[in-house]
């Protein structure tokens, strides 16, 4: 595996600088893009989320979500997470290992962390303060709660841990829903561009400064290195708390991860999604017909749309027919199993009412 400078670039919440550009190469064989994956991770967005609300003249796409958390988190003891975010806008990667399930909850994610080894902390932390060496020259503050890390990365971890179950709680958890629906209609639209496409209709429009060249996928941020994926192949991560940057993580301890914002950001907390007789969407279709077409964002059996909406097997089922009559959804068949999709006439009425984006 080709590694430039270890290929260990803590790399969440830089903001990058004009004179900082640089590139990472990340070749990615036949083999690495037949195992391409996305997985929106409640952990990388709780984790970046820490980041927009202590810079928030860097992120005015949430103001309006930091105004609201801020007050939701008015008394709340988040120091843990500040002495564990790192330095310069960089935090280690142990924070936020790529996600290894599509629908992994917040909780699975957060167990995760806290199965990391007090080793593998040490390191990064070590090679963090190394790397920014000449910083924590001018920041002796920062240097000193780094150092808190180092001498207890075990209690620090537990610390952290319930830290960010707390924080998760009261800033993250009450939009997770419109927040979740969000990330599952990009990852729907870039599956579609995957199969339409191919690999360069799905990294190309990822962001500005990503492009696909052959086989290499090439990002322009403020790190100078060449990867090779070796077989392992990439996660794509919506994230999109990581507005306006592309996140990367080339930690030899996983595999190569990107983050980026998915479309329609700017739209997350300015649109009205609610009003005093609801949506307008529900307004035409009924609130509970309206909950499952949104729902069918991806593609969905009428089990799991029962378990997650909270109604009955044979409501849900009664929706759908009336949805398929309408030309809204589709089924799909999968072995014994029945999926049912938007139409593109169902991807068209929610864009219409403003509920995709």
């Amino acid at each position: 595996m080709l590694m430039v400078a270890r290929a260990r670039l803590p790399c969440h919440y830089h903001f990058y600088r004009e004179d900082e550009r640089a590139l990472i190469t990340i070749h990615l064989s036949a083999e690495d893009l037949a195992r391409v994956r996305m997985a929106p991770s409640p952990l990388w967005e709780t984790v970046c989320s820490f980041g927009v609300l202590t810079n928030p003249n860097r992120h005015s796409v949430h103001a309006p979500w930091a105004r609201r958390a801020r007050q939701m988190l008015s008394g709340a003891d988040v120091s843990p997470l500040v002495v564990a975010m790192g330095i310069g806008g960089r935090c280690p990667d142990y924070l936020s290992p790529p996600p290894e399930a599509p629908h992994a909850t917040f909780r699975d994610e957060l167990e995760r962390l806290e199965a990391t080894p007090p080793d593998i902390i040490y390191e990064e932390v070590e090679a963090l303060m190394q790397g920014e060496a000449k910083l924590l020259s001018r920041l002796p503050h920062e240097k000193v709660r780094m150092q808190r890390v180092l001498d207890d990365p075990e209690g620090s971890l537990k610390r952290l841990v319930a830290a960010l179950d707390r924080y998760h709680e009261l800033a993250i958890g009450p939009y997770w829903p419109r927040i979740r629906e969000h990330l599952e209609a990009d990852v729907l639209r870039r599956g579609q561009a995957l199969v339409l496409g191919g690999a360069e209709a799905f990294f190309s429009g990822l962001d500005s400064r990503v492009s696909f060249r052959g086989e290499v996928l090439v990002l322009d941020q403020p790190h100078e290195a060449a990867i090779e994926a070796a077989g392992r192949g990439i996660t794509l991560v919506p994230c999109v708390f990581s507005w306006p940057h592309v996140l990367t993580l080339v930690d030899p301890h996983f595999r190569p991860a990107l983050a980026y914002a998915p479309r329609g950001v700017a739209k997350l907390w300015t649109s009205s999604r609610s009003a005093r007789n609801g949506t307008a969407l529900e307004a035409a279709l009924s609130p509970s017909r309206a909950s499952v077409l949104k729902s069918l964002l991806l593609p969905r059996t009428t089990t799991e749309l029962a378990q997650e909406l909270g109604l009955s097997p044979a409501a849900i089922s009664a929706h759908l027919s009336r949805l398929k009559v309408a030309g809204l959804a589709e089924p799909l068949r999968s072995g014994n199993r029945v999926y049912y999709r938007l139409s593109f006439a169902g991807e068209s009425l929610l864009e219409i009412f403003s509920e995709t984006d």
